[in-house]
């Protein structure tokens, strides 16, 4: 197929009529493809009308049938992008733009009209989806990154330790390193909803923010289901691709907590304790039943984090992990090739036949245990 850049007038009306009938037939990912070669289309015809225009307009000039317009020094400075993003004239013609299909209106209030590329959400809609990151407690622990591709973190699998050397004496023997890499491979997590067209048209600006944080919340929790999967499912000891994250097989009792704390390594320093809201009051039990002279929590109390990735105690199978311990801004990366804004798309055309339009959210990530002995997993056992 031609170049866009390369396409005159006609062919790019001819390929724009090709697309009408293509999205007919399309679904999903090849349906987003066709739809992002319309906008190019669009912007592209635009560019050239544009240059048409200007030519005739310098052409009459030049021949002296109109005079040279007198342009004045515009006094008011032109809004920032940010500033007209936070309008309320913006966030009208966002949601307009999603009920009609039509981007015409939202891309006039931008800068140039911003010909082409993706129509940036009002900053409105972009809190939205920052809170659903910053309220997930797990999430927000971690370290997190933003780089291109999938990433390798190479680690500490064995080393010497090292040696005093007294003045004189031999050369100490060189240090032994043996580096691992685990590489953190970035995933789509995709959730999309389903809105009729009647429920779409009632709409308001205020509305239209539930329905992106619903899918922003839904994303951020199977984010965390997928870090806390990632823990459970690390080797208990270091392989040259994945840290070791050691198991530690026990039940509730009053040093569970403190025993698994042992097992870190000395390099986690901010521990935090995962576990089921429903696991939590067996441990403060305990320290009832002693009239509170133990700390089952070993002073980590205010460090506890719940989460319903885990499952209670109650409900556990043995061998399951029922609380993790660790440091996860130490021993856990997220990587966001795309930033931590989310893509959330509308599709009108999918659905069309049932009268339902499609909000559809993707967050691309990666998400992977760094360094080992950051976390312990605290296993069921059987009673004796």
């Amino acid at each position: 197929m031609k170049d866009i850049n390369e396409m005159n007038l006609e062919e790019l009306e001819a390929r724009s009529l090709e697309l009408v009938e293509e999205c007919k037939e399309k679904q999903g990912e090849e349906l987003e493809a066709l739809k992002r070669e319309a906008e190019l289309l669009v912007a592209r015809k635009a560019e050239i009308e544009e240059h048409e225009t200007r030519m005739k307009i310098a052409e009459a000039i030049n021949d002296g049938e109109i005079k040279a317009p007198v342009v004045e020094e515009r006094k008011e400075k032109k809004m920032e992008a940010v500033e007209v993003r936070s309008s309320l004239e913006y966030g009208k013609a966002y949601l307009n733009m999603i009920k009609s299909g039509k981007e015409e209106e939202v891309r006039s209030l931008l800068s140039d009209g911003a010909v082409g590329g993706q129509i940036p959400v009002p900053t409105f809609l972009e809190t939205e989806i920052k809170t659903a990151w910053e309220e997930c407690s797990i999430m927000s622990l971690v370290k997190k990154s933003n780089l291109k591709g999938n990433v390798k973190v190479g680690f500490e699998l064995s080393a010497t330790g090292a040696t005093v050397h007294a003045e004189g004496a031999e050369a100490p023997e060189e240090e032994v390193v043996t580096i691992g890499t685990v590489e953190i491979k970035n995933e789509s997590i995709k959730k999309w909803i389903t809105v009729s067209d009647e429920a779409l048209e009632g709409t308001t600006v205020d509305t239209i923010g539930y329905l992106y944080k619903e899918i922003a919340q839904k994303i951020v929790e199977k984010a965390e289901e997928i870090l806390v999967g990632k823990i459970v499912a690390s080797p208990a000891n270091s392989t040259a691709t994945a840290p070791g994250v050691p198991v530690l097989g026990q039940n509730i009792a009053v040093d569970t907590i403190l025993v698994a704390e042992s097992m870190l390594s000395a390099q986690a320093r901010n521990v935090n304790i995962i576990m089921n809201r429903q696991t939590y009051p067996a441990f403060v039990k305990l320290a009832l039943q002693a009239g509170y002279a133990i700390d089952v929590f070993d002073g980590l109390k205010e460090k506890v984090v719940f989460s319903d990735k885990l499952p209670a105690f109650s409900a556990a199978s043995v061998g399951n992990t029922y609380v993790i311990i660790g440091d996860f801004g130490y021993g856990f990366q997220a990587n966001f090739p795309n930033g931590n804004d989310m893509t959330i798309k509308v599709d009108d055309l999918s659905l069309a036949e049932k009268d339902l339009v499609k909000l559809v959210g993707r967050q691309y990530v990666g998400m992977g245990v760094v360094a080992p002995k950051s976390f312990v997993k605290i296993n069921k056992i059987a009673e004796a």
